[in-house]
């Protein structure tokens, strides 16, 4: 009847909301306003309903009747009417039903004989038509097409300009960082249901584990939701939130991929552009992934008409943002996952398995992962995998990660040791760098330090032989945990291997296209797959070595950060490989290492933060290394010195003029003592100095070592070093403040001119 609100319901499951909304939006376009009502179903398939049962469900219970049921086929709507089954419907539901297929799958019974469109592989314009026509008619379907038209030529005109209705799914927008899928996503529909449902409503949401669990997917949900509802945004950015002070480095690198600042500008700066962008414009999605506290992060949350998810283990979001509390996957989704990844499982045995693993998500992973990579039966597997979870309890150790997930681990490692110990020997390795990608290309950066004990076996480096005496009195030569990888850096073709194994086993993810913008030389660059392990499958795997074992595979970590040092920390094309290699620098502690080299890395680490302009977390790690090595090293070691040096530059920069002057006394009085005078470290101490002395209104202290300093670099550098101009310039700077402007005025023309010869051609 004209004038009358025509009503629909559209059933989906959870992982095809995305295809849901869009097709309510384009019946909504066809009609006048509130004309056309819209209720959006999702099937809850693993609650053991048929989808028969609970689409005569929807229309009992809908008020006012039902014109039309659209229901949306797709592979995961597929798996799920096999899994739950179905019955055969009455004739009236038949006739009510429009099956839609977005994505190439064949109608099961009880549909196969129902008409309905195709929306995949066309033009929005065209599967907007298809849809309408069917459902509305060929009049509805004109005024619909012409409005997607224009919604579409608007989208084309500029970034600008944001499109007000969903764009067609499987689009992605132009700015986006986020880390590619590594399988298919089974299983969490109502989780992907609800966290969509928050961040329309609210506009952030924290993604948290029940009871802080960790491995229940947390963050693959916030990774599914991004590569789903891609086409619903603008930008989409992922930034890695388990060190606070590299955040504000990923907001940098959002301003540089937005075109508003260069590489070279400060990460204060740039993060400030980036947020100020976001707190304007509408249209974007920030993920947090791994944020260790509200407090921690909340300066850091943007404004603006945005939506923002963060990942947590820890509670005590509420303030912040709306809670969603990840549980256990379902019994039948736990199934669905295990028959998905090993087709060969009966119903019974994925249930068992299901059953034994907790329904912990990753443990169901691994699991799974390892019955088709070895081909071990089902109950071979259970019976194995309990004798590992029996170990773990016996050991008597308080863990903070589930037993039966340490039990999987067990398994695959146990499997490796004696199947293919260098995959093994580089899980160890990954698990002792930062839960963030890592290059495979760094993996292959140098060999174990292996010592040879005379019968062929290696033994720990000297710093551990007392502790692995004591553990293993008895017990045989000691193994070192990486004798495997002895001439891996040799070439990758082992390490890909390696790597594959790792991932077909479920305990690494890996992602082959590279992220990072940096040299293709450079063994950060990514270009041969990046490597990730889930936090706990790390901790589980450190867990298992002992302390013995633990330092030896630190001390290979440390050498392989030390070794990808980036080079030099004030050239903005450094950057880049400098916030790729942070995270894992960070994980090393260097201010623990008896690394020399490494340590040098973590000071040029501190001077790259302060480059970049991010003072504060240069001053902490400068502070961290100073502190560490002044106790263990001595105020005299070169070590010591250089960090002393770095934070006197970050309190210098900060304004603490009277602790950065204390420093660089210090500093200068030591290297003159152990340097001499006309050293170049002692002369750019007191150069040092000397700046304190003049930001502290000490100009005539500054004149008096600028001038002492000038001196010495010209007797032993030469009058036209560039050293030795550098300290002219300061010190016309000193005469210029004292009022002795012609002495000043000189001394700036010298340097003009020694500038001038060093440019001028030789001959």
């Amino acid at each position: 009847m004209s004038g009358a609100r025509r009503r629909f319901v559209i059933s989906h499951v959870g992982r095809d909301r995305p295809w849901a909304e869009w097709i309510a939006a384009r019946l909504a376009d066809a009609g006048e306003p509130d004309s056309i009502e819209i209720r959006l179903v999702s099937w809850r398939w693993n609650a053991g309903t048929s989808l028969v049962t609970t689409l005569e469900n929807t229309l009992l219970q809908a008020e006012g009747g039902v014109d039309r049921i659209v229901l949306v086929f797709s592979t995961a709507m597929i798996e799920a009417h096999e899994y739950a089954g179905d019955r055969r419907p009455d004739l009236s539901l038949l006739g009510r039903v429009v099956p839609v297929r977005v994505e190439p799958v064949g109608l099961p019974e009880p549909w196969s004989g129902v008409f309905g469109p195709t929306l995949f592989d066309v033009s929005p314009v065209e599967a907007a038509n298809r849809l309408v026509t069917t459902v509305l008619g060929a009049g509805a379907a004109t005024v619909a097409s012409d409005r997607l038209a224009r919604t579409v030529a608007r989208d084309r005109s500029g970034p600008a300009i944001v499109t007000p209705r969903p764009r067609l799914p499987g689009h992605r927008p132009d700015i986006w960082n986020v880390p590619a899928r590594t399988d298919v996503f089974v299983g969490r529909d109502e989780a992907l249901v609800a966290l969509r449902t928050a961040i329309v409503a609210d506009g952030r949401v924290a993604v948290e584990g029940r009871f802080g669990m960790g491995g229940v997917g947390k963050t693959r949900l916030a990774l599914e939701y991004a590569h789903r509802f891609g086409s619903d945004y603008d930008l989409i950015w992922w930034i890695p939130a388990d060190r606070p002070v590299l955040v504000g480095d990923q907001f940098a690198a959002l301003a540089v991929r937005l075109g508003l600042v260069g590489p070279e500008t400060d990460t204060g700066t740039a993060a400030t552009v980036a947020r100020t962008y976001l707190r304007r414009h509408s249209g974007w999605l920030i993920v947090f992934d791994n944020a260790e506290s509200a407090e921690a992060l909340a300066p850091w949350l943007p404004g603006g008409d945005g939506h923002t998810i963060i990942t947590s283990r820890t509670s005590g979001w509420g303030p912040v943002a709306t809670p969603l509390e990840v549980e256990l996957l379902s019994r039948a989704e736990s199934i669905q996952l295990l028959r998905h990844r090993d087709p060969g499982l009966t119903v019974v045995e994925a249930g068992r398995l299901a059953a034994v693993l907790g329904d912990l998500p990753l443990a169901v992973v691994l699991a799974v992962g390892f019955l088709a990579e070895t081909g071990t039966r089902a109950g071979d597997y259970l019976t194995e995998l309990a004798q590992h979870v029996a170990d773990v309890l016996d050991e008597q150790r308080a863990v903070n990660y589930p037993h039966a997930l340490a039990g999987a681990i067990a398994t695959a490692t146990s499997w490796l040791a004696t199947r293919d110990p260098t995959a093994l020997a580089v899980a160890r390795v990954c698990a002792f760098l930062a839960p963030r990608p890592i290059p495979v290309g760094l993996l292959g950066l140098a060999d174990p330090v292996l010592t040879d004990t005379g019968d062929g076996r290696a033994r720990p480096s000297p710093r551990v032989q007392s502790s692995a005496a004591q553990a293993r009195a008895g017990s045989g030569p000691y193994r070192h945990p990486l004798a495997a990888l002895e001439g891996i850096s040799d070439g990758s073709a082992l390490l890909q291997r390696s790597v594959g194994r790792l991932q077909r086993l479920g305990l690494v993810e890996v992602e082959r296209v590279t992220r990072f913008g940096v040299g293709v030389g450079d063994p950060l660059n990514g270009s041969n797959g990046v490597v990730s392990l889930h936090r706990l499958v790390s901790a589980i795997l450190r867990d298992q070595l002992g302390d013995d074992r633990r330092d030896d595979v630190r001390a290979h970590v440390d050498a392989l950060v030390a070794a990808a040092d980036p080079g030099d920390p004030t050239d903005p094309h450094r950057w880049s490989s400098w916030m790729l290699l942070l995270p894992h620098l960070y994980a090393a502690e260097p201010a623990h290492t008896d690394n020399g080299a490494l340590r040098a890395t973590a000071v040029s680490a501190a001077r790259t933060l302060l480059a970049r302009g991010d003072v504060r977390s240069a001053r902490d790690l400068a502070d961290q290394l100073h502190r560490r090595w002044l106790d263990r090293l001595g105020p005299d070691h070169e070590d010591t010195l250089r960090a002393a040096r770095c934070l006197a530059q970050t309190l210098r920069t900060l304004g603490r003029f009277d602790a950065a002057q204390e420093l660089d006394a210090d500093v200068l009085r030591r290297r003159r003592e152990t340097l001499g005078e006309d050293h170049s470290d002692s002369l750019a101490a007191a150069t040092d100095l000397a700046d304190d002395a003049y930001a502290l209104g000490d100009v005539g202290m500054a004149r008096a070592l600028d001038e002492e300093i000038l001196a010495r670099r010209q007797r032993v550098l030469g009058e036209s070093h560039p050293s030795a101009i550098e300290s002219a310039r300061r010190l016309a700077r000193d005469l210029t403040a004292l009022g002795e402007a012609k002495r000043a005025e000189e001394l700036r023309s010298w340097v003009e001119r020694a500038e001038a010869d060093r440019r001028r051609p030789a001959g």
